[in-house]
């Protein structure tokens, strides 16, 4: 039975960018729904979401909530089995669903593939990630890239979920015991990290099929130019970290009960 994919694209004020993203999800050789998701945008970008007509389903408030609500009405709207998390100053190529989907085995929980970083200046290559972390395409138990996946972070941009655990993984405020948050960092990297606790294998697509422009909007690349920045973003995902390792600690405890 074929698996229904949604691509979800949440949006603010990017509406020179976004086109790009929104292409690339209409391109796809494998069918897919495509969400674009605009909170609050003060731009053109409803004029913009018009000129796809019934090519996309754009859903649009006015008032902005923050990115993990926009985030999650997109998820709330998929009617996939699968979600890619598509944002939208970033694309993908042609073949990324296709791929991914083909490794979402029932065991599988997530799905990702090589990346590259685009200079938005420039449009040259900056470097790739994750392309290294394992030996070839297929699918892998966790272990095989467990401490590389927590050590650094598979954006979603580069991965295809399932539907269910990317909506259990955006938690809209704070974790239990977080002490440290840095403008909502924390679901995209948990995302993954929940994935591993409740499925056995992940996918892995050895080509930079995902791409990530880098530009002076991006939080990223904000956060790398100041080392204050920096270190309030590491403390963040730090606090995902330790929730992930807890979380491997009580199912442990359960599994030997």
């Amino acid at each position: 039975m074929t698996k229904k994919v949604s691509i979800v694209i949440p949006t603010f004020n990017r509406v020179e960018m976004l086109p790009k993203a929104i292409e690339s999800a209409l391109t796809q050789t494998y069918p897919c729904e495509v969400i674009v998701v605009d909170h609050g945008s003060t731009d053109d970008t409803p004029q913009l979401a018009e000129t796809y007509g019934e090519k996309i389903i754009y859903v649009r408030r006015e008032r902005d909530f923050g990115p993990h609500f926009c985030w999650l009405e997109g998820l709330l709207h998929a009617t996939g089995d699968y979600v890619h998390l598509q944002y939208d100053d970033d694309w993908i190529a042609s073949n990324f669903i296709e791929k991914c989907v083909g490794l979402m085995q029932e065991d599988v929980g997530f799905a990702f593939s090589g990346a590259e970083v685009i200079d938005d200046q420039s449009g040259k290559r900056i470097m790739t990630q994750f392309l290294e972390w394992l030996p070839e395409t297929g699918v892998f138990e966790n272990h095989r890239a467990e401490d590389k996946i927590v050590a650094s972070l598979i954006s979603p941009g580069a991965a295809l979920f399932r539907r269910q655990v990317l909506i259990d993984a955006l938690y809209q405020g704070r974790l239990p015991l977080q002490t440290s948050e840095y403008h909502g960092v924390g679901p995209d990297i948990f995302a993954s990290l929940l994935s591993m606790l409740r499925y056995p294998k992940i996918g892995f697509v050895k080509e930079a099929l995902a791409s990530f422009r880098a530009h002076d909007g991006s939080i990223t690349i904000d956060a790398m130019k100041d080392a204050t920045k920096n270190k309030n973003i590491a403390a963040a995902y730090n606090e995902v970290r330790a929730h992930y390792v807890e979380l491997k600690a009580m199912q442990m405890v359960r599994g030997a009960e």
